[in-house]
């Protein structure tokens, strides 16, 4: 057995104590062994996954031997739901079928994910006001256009007032100051395509008439916040999720076939569901080695699947 197996052995024995003391041969097979016992554990997580208000959502690059591939995460606060497919494409999110369950009284957050606009599903979708104020960085950084920065420091100062408001305990905006942001942002929109059409040949200018429909396009899914403080306003949630993978990626650089990679998924749906609940990983870990996992009933006992 290679020196990577013994050295995983020494790992688990070392920080449990010696309480997991493997021999090389079970943890060449180890993951693939404990994927398999998690089958049951991501089926159940799902259909509680389905029902929750907000669903966050996104993905990210791997690879599966030197070919680009698809890792996705799906949960929110206290559950982490996560797939792995040889392609990012509709054929992976309708085998994931998570966006398909979703009701109409379900909100996803995401990155500006354009297929989530699809007819066929029928929740409601909220956007991601981090990664727009970035875009609008990067059209003041490119066109030296003053809207842009204008739109960014106003959502800012909104989501500022939004999380005062509930750190004081008040409920929602008044609808006069729903009113006011809503006039400035038109005011913005209205200076941005001036500052477009003064300014045709920039070199940023088919990115800012692109930033400006879409806004105008999605401008509730983006703004919807404002309205109700139930909701988010960025899907960080969802990007540190997915954090986890690109550090793998940068350690092992590639998984050596789409069954390991959904293992590595299974493995981490578990654990991060027992982190994000309290749960110990090592004591997670060990009732996992021992074939006894926690259950979705143990760890979410008032609203088992």
């Amino acid at each position: 057995m290679n020196a990577a197996m013994n050295k995983a052995a020494m790992f688990l024995a070392g920080i449990t104590g010696g309480e997991l003391t493997p021999c090389e041969g079970y943890i060449a097979r180890l993951q693939a062994r404990a994927a398999n016992g998690l089958r049951q554990f991501r089926q159940d997580l799902k259909l509680l996954l389905i029902t929750r208000k907000v669903v966050y959502w996104d993905d990210t690059v791997i690879f599966i031997l030197a070919e680009r591939a698809c890792f996705r995460f799906y949960g929110d606060k206290s559950i982490a739901y996560y797939t792995a497919h040889a392609h990012k494409d509709m054929e992976s999110l309708d085998d994931d079928n998570v966006l398909n369950l979703l009701t109409s009284d379900t909100r996803t957050m995401h990155d500006h994910n354009t297929v989530n606009y699809n007819d066929k599903y029928s929740f409601g979708n909220i956007e991601c006001n981090q990664h727009l104020q970035r875009d609008c960085q990067k059209n003041t950084d490119d066109t030296c256009h003053q809207w842009s920065d204008d739109l960014k420091k106003h959502i800012s100062a909104t989501i500022k007032d939004r999380n005062d408001a509930i750190a004081r305990g008040e409920g929602p905006f008044s609808e006069a100051y729903i009113n006011r942001f809503h006039h400035k942002i038109d005011e913005y929109l209205e200076k941005g395509w001036g500052e477009n059409e003064a300014d045709p040949n920039n070199y940023g200018a088919s990115f800012e008439r692109t930033l400006l429909t879409r806004i105008a396009k999605y401008r509730r899914n983006y703004f919807l916040w404002v309205e109700d403080f139930s909701l988010p306003t960025t899907n960080n949630l969802a990007e540190r999720g997915l954090r986890g993978v690109k550090s793998h990626m940068k350690i092992s650089g590639q998984f050596e076939s789409e069954a390991a990679a959904d293992n590595h998924a299974l493995i981490r749906t578990y654990i991060e569901t027992c982190r994000r609940n309290g749960i110990n990983e090592i004591d997670a870990l060990q009732r996992l080695c021992e074939g006894n996992p926690y259950t979705v009933a143990e760890i979410f006992p008032a609203s088992p699947p």
